[in-house]
């Protein structure tokens, strides 16, 4: 147990005149996707007698598309009795615009296609329907419904293919019926083997055209294969990733590609054959290793050149290799860096990105760990960290970017989040939570083009009867992204670290994490326990409290505030839907009094929530007019230790303070320069004043 008497500096920060943009994200409309009493299929029941591997059908895969102001989803027609292909479209160009839907006749064949007791089918997750729009001659072209069949087994369904006629993509919506496709094919172009594919991707190119690619084979024993359509037809498919290699080299390529910035890229992890034994040779269990390479333009055959994460050049296929010496497009080994068991484990593939800049962000998981990987276009090698707000791939979300922010959706207790963190860093924040209280969102598939968001949502009911839960709502949400001048918070007046308490009870127990501050918390705050604090404060005024708590699962979670014998009873602590994140709980206007104070927390919840820190906030902002006037700026910051000033204030004293109050230095500003290169890397508080006595501070950073 800690017990420590806290009395802090009294230090604000104020509001920056010139800040960093951060990343906005902004909610547009929110549309449901399925008609009444209807809604799209979800495998409910129990796993390996109602469905194998997921209980996720609708929305899965590259279901998703958005294009000349038009948005097509696909999914399956719910419950298990219907399981129809259906594809949907909405003109998001006029306001209030409805989906429109097509219903196919062919419906989802489940695992293999067999019968289940003779009364109907069981769901298999991979059969995912991908659909891409050529905007060369405006035609539908949707892959769906396979796993690694074989021809002789299904002879009409091994490999599912429709193509809309040309021109009908953007039809009125009067149009956008059945008539407008084609009859269904087994085949892309006829005379090629589509035999044993599985994963359908549809990849559209800045001039239109489309690559194909699925994996041809089985887990850990697959090929990945790539074909082009230029508008006319496509082309013979091409070997892109070469798994069927001998053993123990034998692999599968887990992850996917994407068009940004006029290249193609591919990011991925390998599956071996034999990770998934109970004693895996390699040493990893399922997935392992991160993977990169690109080529610039549109590959067509396997002739394009392509290039690694050091822009040398590699040829296709790529082939993967235990020996990372042999592999030039490996970039990490997650499992070794940050694995906690024998044999490492990572089920899902990796989220990936890269910036209009060139930098590359993963974003993988190990052994239960969130991890990421980044680097700069400028840096020689990538960096990595694990834990804290880093998101969670296993939402089946990618990362996407929007100018030099990098961004990842997430499902959290039913809601959409989102996190961004700037390019090539890892200080990733949350900029958004939805706000749809009455609906819990289950998974999703995004889409982003240009400066908008697309999440393709399906509705979490609750309900898990086979019959009854196989049939959920499906939903379309649009966003703008945008910049806005990041406004820097005001500092604490004191800050209270929650484990840093002055008394408690005998049984409080101290956590540790990477996204808690000074990484330690309080573990698993229970019913009746209680933590005392201690302050000092300078001046007496008006104050916020402000409560940074973690609370996964409780919606009522509550706790007795007490300060100088003020109750404040049954205050309601948010819940944030992971104990990695700390959501903030004001209270306003608290009269606090010069000298010592006290503050007491009481739990009335069990096992409810883990605080993290207390912020004691000054409601009293210093004059910063003139500066306001003369728009100060401060760059580049953070910096090795150099800052400039913009400004034409003649005459300012300065002060740099440590983040515990302490001062450091101090003078006149000369030249409009500062150089504070013989500290140590961290963080500083700045104060400059005029002789006015007008005020501004700033947090700066010296790395």
């Amino acid at each position: 147990m800690k017990k420590v008497i806290f009395s802090v500096l009294l230090i604000c920060f104020f509001n920056q005149i010139q800040g960093q943009t951060k990343l906005a994200v902004t909610l547009n409309e929110a549309t449901k996707v399925t008609k009444e009493n209807e809604g799209g299929l979800f495998f409910a029941g129990t796993k390996d007698v109602n469905y194998r591997f997921s209980q996720r059908i609708s929305p899965h895969g590259d279901c998703l598309d958005v294009v000349n102001g038009y948005a097509f989803v696909t999914w399956y027609k719910g419950g298990m009795d219907t399981r129809n292909l259906m594809l949907s479209r909405k003109n998001l160009n006029i306001e209030n615009s409805p989906w429109v839907t097509i219903e196919f006749p062919h419906k989802h064949i489940g695992q293999g296609g067999e019968l289940l007791n003779g009364t109907g089918i069981r769901g298999d997750s991979h059969n995912t329907a991908a659909i891409g729009i050529s905007t060369l001659d405006n035609t539908i072209h949707i892959i769906y419904d396979m796993h690694a069949y074989n021809e002789t087994s299904l002879p009409n369904d091994f490999f599912n293919y429709s193509v809309s006629k040309k021109e009908m993509a953007f039809v009125p919506d009067e149009e956008f019926t059945l008539a407008i496709f084609n009859a269904k094919r087994n085949y892309l172009k006829q005379g090629q083997n589509y035999e044993r594919m599985t994963y359908p991707m549809i990849h559209r190119a800045a001039d239109g055209s489309l690559l194909s690619r699925y994996r041809k084979g089985g887990s850990g024993n697959g090929d990945i294969l790539m074909a082009h359509y230029n508008g006319t037809s496509w082309s013979n498919n091409w070997l892109f990733h070469d798994g069927t290699l001998p053993l123990p080299d034998r692999n599968n390529m887990y992850g996917g590609e994407r068009f940004l910035n006029g290249k193609l890229y591919s990011g991925f992890s390998i599956r071996y054959a034999n990770n998934n034994n109970a004693n895996p040779s390699n040493g990893y269990s399922y997935n392992s290793g991160l993977y990169y390479a690109y080529t610039n333009g549109i590959p067509k055959n396997q002739s394009t050149q392509w290039f690694n994460a050091d822009d040398n050049p590699i040829v296709l296929p790529i082939i993967n290799n235990l020996d990372p010496n042999l592999d030039p497009v490996q970039i990490g080994q997650p499992g070794d860096d940050y694995g906690t068991q024998t044999n490492p484990r990572t089920t899902s593939d990796p989220s990936w990105t890269v910036t209009e800049n060139g930098a590359i962000h993963f974003i993988t998981r190990v052994d239960n760990i969130n991890v990421h990987y980044f680097k700069k276009a400028t840096d020689t090698d990538f960096s990595s960290a694990a834990g804290g707000l880093i998101p969670n791939p296993q939402t089946r979300g990618e990362i996407y970017s929007y100018k030099n922010h990098v961004f990842m959706v997430e499902i959290i207790s039913g809601k959409v989040y989102v996190k961004t963190t700037l390019e090539g860093e890892n200080n990733w924040k949350i900029v958004y939570v939805g706000q749809e209280e009455s609906i819990r969102f289950n998974h999703f598939d995004a889409f982003v083009e240009a400066n908008k968001l697309y999440v393709y949502l399906m509705e979490d009911t609750g309900n898990n009867t086979v019959g009854e839960g196989d049939k959920r709502p499906l939903y379309f949400q649009e966003f703008t992204l945008s910049e806005e001048e990041e406004q820097e918070e005001v500092a604490p007046t004191v800050l209270l670290e929650a484990e840093n308490f002055t008394t408690a009870s005998s049984d409080i127990q101290i956590g540790t994490s990477s996204s808690a501050s000074g990484g330690e918390y309080v573990d698993s705050f229970a019913s009746n326990q209680f933590l005392e604090y201690k302050f000092t404060i300078t001046e007496a005024d008006e104050y916020d409290i402000v409560l940074f708590v973690a609370v996964r699962n409780r919606d009522d979670s509550v706790m007795d505030v007490e300060i100088n014998g003020q109750l404040y009873e049954n205050f309601l602590v948010t819940k944030t839907g992971d104990w990695n994140i700390y959501g903030e709980n004001k209270i306003e206007n608290v009269s606090l009094n010069q000298g010592e104070n006290t503050l007491k927390l009481t739990q009335k919840r069990s096992l409810s929530s883990e605080p993290d820190k207390i912020e004691i906030l000054s409601k009293t902002a210093l004059n910063i007019k003139s500066f306001n006037q003369n728009n100060i700026g401060i760059y580049p910051n953070p910096s090795e230790g150099i800052f400039n000033l913009n400004t034409s204030i003649q005459n300012i004293e300065y002060q740099l303070i440590t983040i515990q109050g302490v001062i450091l230095q101090q003078g006149i500003i000369n030249k409009n320069q500062l150089d504070f290169s013989s500290y140590a890397k961290g963080i500083y508080v700045l104060r400059l004043n005029t002789e006015d006595n007008n005020a501004f501070i700033k947090r700066i950073i010296i790395e």
